[in-house]
């Protein structure tokens, strides 16, 4: 008796999947599915943020190909290098959460292992606002170390004033 009322559901079932829209997933599938989710959910916020923050630049970037072929993270600060914007996969890079990192200086990913040197090649290039690429040794929230690799660039309005710097950064 119970597996012909279980064959009749089943046959009920099919025919109800069978006027379906072809967009159902699997309930196995949805948390997979729904990480992904999120995921592409914070490069639409970035995307849409950084188009606000870039609007008035004359520099300009392919952000998509940095967020998701790159998988960069990217970091702005005002000229006095305060962070002024840190898109959401920071986290995934140092711990850190944007909002733990805005108002502070780059400087707080160093560390006592980071190279002076490095340092003070990435000061000259900010201080003679020129674009810079290195690899420096930083400093994630938990206070391991992983090497940074970092493209910096200044950034000037559509008069030529110096207005930010903005990063793109990733583990190398």
């Amino acid at each position: 008796m119970i597996m012909d009322d279980l064959f009749c559901y089943d046959t009920m079932m099919a025919a109800d999947c069978k006027k379906m829209s072809d967009h159902t997933l699997p309930i196995i599938s949805w948390e997979f599915y729904s990480e992904q989710h999120v995921v592409l959910e914070s490069f639409r916020e970035d995307l849409i943020a950084l188009k606000k923050i870039t609007e008035n630049w004359g520099f300009t970037r392919d952000y998509y190909n940095e967020f998701l072929e790159k998988q960069s993270v990217v970091i702005i600060t005002n000229p006095t290098l305060k962070i002024v914007y840190a898109s959401h996969n920071i986290q995934q890079l140092n711990g850190y959460m944007p909002d733990e990192v805005i108002g502070k200086s780059p400087k707080m990913f160093q560390g006592k292992e980071t190279c002076g040197k490095t340092s003070k090649i990435v000061r000259a290039a900010v201080d003679s606002k020129i674009p810079f690429e290195v690899s420096l040794l930083n400093y994630r929230k938990d206070n391991t170390t992983y090497m940074c690799k970092i493209k910096g660039f200044p950034v000037c309005n559509k008069r030529g004033k110096l207005i930010n710097y903005i990063a793109f950064e990733k583990a190398a």
